[in-house]
């Protein structure tokens, strides 16, 4: 069996067990909610926490990834997320929900934020250049399976056998997937380097190292706006269809899905696109504009408007702000020094986390100052600046 293909497959399935930990959880909340208890907003808390937790593995990651390997690295992580979600069934009170869920957050954050990382380190080594775009975007079809996975599957378990059994089920195919790849470790870790040492200086390098370097500072930015607009899109589109465009929850809750459904062949189109037809700078810009001018609609979406034109919103929405993964990645690991993909990669996709903690604070000010209409603008334009910038950059 051809090592690409093995090594394609395992990341595969280690990304979209880390997304369905990572939202699994979330989509759980109003259940775990309404037993203990205790305000679903809570799950609020529970994102930004994620989010802050996200950026201290990621600018730190690279130091782990040297000494134990990419592939030992995606194990621990696996493991990770299996006890943090086999926490939060212990919880009896609001009180003990409170802290066994801000635990949980840290080792599912931990564990999921180390996926992406860890198998670009794997898949660098093996991908060809020409076709790195489109390996990575297969990779990448992970996270909105495990979004899929998760509403189509964890949310009905839950109802089956109730949100503990389906949480500590989750915990225990992490554990297995973990298990899993232990075959795979001595092939794919042979880089490892026994000596490394973790340090806290890691952190500090490895953002440095990011922001010395134009190319590599550019896609930061890249990955700060991308990152920080689709965590709006998954946090908020629900709730902005129920509330302001008088959409049934069941309703809403089918637009979102089928236009994250959409997300899988659109990552393998964009990375076809960046491997042979479009370089993947032009085709980022393209996409950031794409992205820009698509939320900006949303935010335009009238309760007058029909559910086919607002599905077909939300899947611009969707081919652009959902489907950029594998284009970044293939260009961070290019612009990587030999064997610091996963490094080089945590360093950017700080950024993408600083996102998260941003984007919701500006279109939380725009909703606050003009409703969801200013709120989709203000989050548009940050994309619109860099479409622009890589459109320029590709012709300098």
């Amino acid at each position: 069996m051809p090592i690409l293909f093995v090594a394609i497959t395992a990341m595969l399935v280690q990304q979209t067990v880390a997304t369905t930990a990572k939202v699994g959880v979330p989509s759980l909340i109003p259940a775990v909610a309404r037993e203990l208890d205790f305000d679903a907003e809570l799950v609020l808390l529970y994102t930004a926490f994620y989010a802050f937790i996200s950026l201290v593995c990621m600018a730190g990651c690279g130091g782990v990834i040297a000494r134990f390997g990419a592939l030992r690295t995606s194990q621990i992580g696996c493991v990770l997320m299996g006890l943090g979600l086999a926490l939060v069934p212990f919880s009896s009170g609001a009180m003990s929900a409170f802290l066994l869920l801000t635990l949980a957050a840290s080792l599912i954050s931990l564990g999921s934020t180390a996926a992406t990382p860890a198998s670009s380190q794997i898949l660098a080594s093996y991908a060809p250049k020409k076709w790195a775009p489109l390996v990575f975007s297969i990779k990448q079809t992970g996270v909105p399976a495990g979004v899929v996975i998760s509403g189509l599957l964890l949310v009905p378990i839950a109802v089956a056998y109730g949100w503990r059994g389906a949480l500590i089920g989750m915990a225990i195919l992490c554990i297995f997937i973990a298990i899993l790849l232990q075959p795979l470790r001595e092939r794919f870790d042979k880089d490892r380097d026994g000596a490394a040492r973790p340090k806290l200086r890691d952190f500090r390098k490895n953002l440095y190292d990011v922001l010395i370097q134009n190319e590599r500072r550019i896609l930061a930015l890249v990955a700060f706006s991308f990152v920080g607009m689709q965590s709006i899109y998954m946090s908020f589109t629900i709730t902005y269809l129920f509330e302001d465009l008088s959409f049934s929850l069941e309703e809403a809750g089918k637009i979102v899905g089928a236009a994250t459904v959409l997300a899988i062949p659109g990552r393998i189109l964009w990375g076809w696109i960046g491997s042979t037809l479009v370089k993947p700078r032009p085709l980022m810009g393209l996409l950031a504009i794409v992205m820009a001018c698509s939320t900006s609609f949303m935010g335009a979406l009238g309760s007058d408007w029909s559910k086919i034109t607002v599905l077909a919103v939300n899947c611009c929405v969707s081919l652009s702000v959902l489907s950029w993964h594998g284009v970044l990645l293939a260009e961070v690991a290019r612009l990587a020094p030999a064997g610091e993909a996963g490094r080089i990669t945590g360093g950017v996709l700080a950024f993408g986390a600083v996102g998260q903690i941003i984007f919701p604070l500006m279109f939380g000010l725009g909703y606050w100052l003009g409703g969801y209409g200013l709120a989709f603008l203000v989050i548009s334009f940050p994309a619109a600046i860099i479409g622009l910038a890589l459109m320029v950059w590709q012709r300098s």
